[in-house]
């Protein structure tokens, strides 16, 4: 199908394209709104940090973890569940991520944090998390609704960066978010080019196949996730992924029988320069390993000149590859009616 304007318009019905369009809008609103958070938590007490949400409201928990990785000073841990660590106490500081404020893990594990007496922030648009926050006092920070999730990532992710920086578990000042603005800046610029971008191309190699996404385990995971869940809601499809070296131990195994899915796979290897060395070896290995059994390899690279932006580069791809996958089947992007159907299950019982 020949996409046009037009018929892109048709296809998606809620404007999606309109909201990853406003990406770049987004950061740099949310920038300027939380440059000057004062938050009333204790943090000479803070030993750890626990954040919970599920799906695209986690998905900035995960990348703020994994960033922070060589930084900061406590251990971090992401929670998509009911339940919490044992190890929460009045020491750790939980942020509950909860975009709509009504999500029903997020709020089973932010009560068992008050249980605890944890630090808490929430993260939200709204909802029981924020009127939680007011009933027991803790702090919050008031993001924009009106919008699936996903497509809130940079409301969702920079309240966090402000509030490690707060913390002084991150030291570059603006830094990196200014130049992460200005990379998603121009990957609009690039994406949004139907007549020719990368987004498109990779979207058309991988249509008819099951993407399978490799990553570095470290900062890459999140951004590994994130291309499998856009794929998943945007053009629903599965996508599947793992990390590396962990696969190497394990998974790589299994590559020895799948002659029935020969040429039906299509391999997406997410790098960045700053990758482990023996790790980026032991992905041009795994290339070798997999090549003449999937439709092709993919290699894809980081672009920018901080990591932030690195990996927002990424991210971003991702994000209009689904958009694309999505549109050339003449898919609508922004429904999402199992979970909703799922949701009215879990409300009967």
């Amino acid at each position: 199908m020949e996409l046009t304007k037009q018929r892109i318009t048709e296809i998606d019905s809620q404007n999606m394209w309109g909201l990853m369009n406003d990406f770049p809008t987004h950061w740099e609103s949310i920038m300027e709104s939380t440059s000057n958070v004062s938050l009333n938590i204790q943090s000479h007490k803070i030993s750890s940090i626990c954040l919970a949400g599920m799906g695209g409201s986690a998905i900035g928990a995960d990348i703020i973890r994994a960033y922070t990785s060589n930084t900061c000073p406590v251990p971090v841990q992401v929670v998509r569940h009911y339940d919490i660590p044992n190890w929460v106490n009045e020491s750790t500081l939980f942020i509950a991520c909860s975009f709509s404020g009504n999500t029903e893990e997020t709020h089973s594990a932010l009560d068992q944090a008050i249980e605890k007496g944890a630090q808490i922030i929430g993260v939200t648009s709204g909802g029981e998390l924020q009127n939680k926050a007011e009933k027991n006092g803790f702090d919050y920070i008031k993001i924009p609704g009106g919008m699936p999730p996903r497509a809130a990532l940079a409301y969702s992710f920079v309240p966090l960066f402000r509030i490690f920086q707060w913390l002084g578990f991150i030291q570059e000042g603006d830094k990196q978010l200014i130049d992460t603005l200005e990379q998603l800046k121009e990957g609009v610029s690039l994406y949004t080019d139907i007549s020719d971008n990368d987004a498109l191309s990779i979207a058309r190699e991988l249509n008819d196949t099951l993407p399978v996404i490799y990553s570095d385990a470290l900062s890459m995971e999140p951004i590994n996730l994130r291309w499998r869940g856009q794929i998943e809601e945007n053009a629903k499809m599965l996508a599947y992924g793992n990390v590396i070296p962990e696969m190497n131990h394990n998974e790589i195994v299994g590559w020895e029988s799948i002659a029935h899915l020969t040429g039906r796979l299509t391999v997406v290897m997410l790098r960045d320069n700053e990758d482990n060395q023996r790790v980026q070896r032991r992905m041009d290995i795994v290339k070798e390993l997999v090549i003449d059994q999937v439709n092709s390899v993919i290699e894809i690279q980081t672009k920018g000149h901080t990591k932030l932006a690195r990996l927002f580069s990424l991210i971003q791809l991702g994000d209009w590859v689904s958009m694309y996958l999505g549109l050339i089947n003449e898919i609508d992007a922004t429904p999402i009616a199992k979970i909703d159907l799922l949701k009215s299950k879990l409300a009967e019982v």
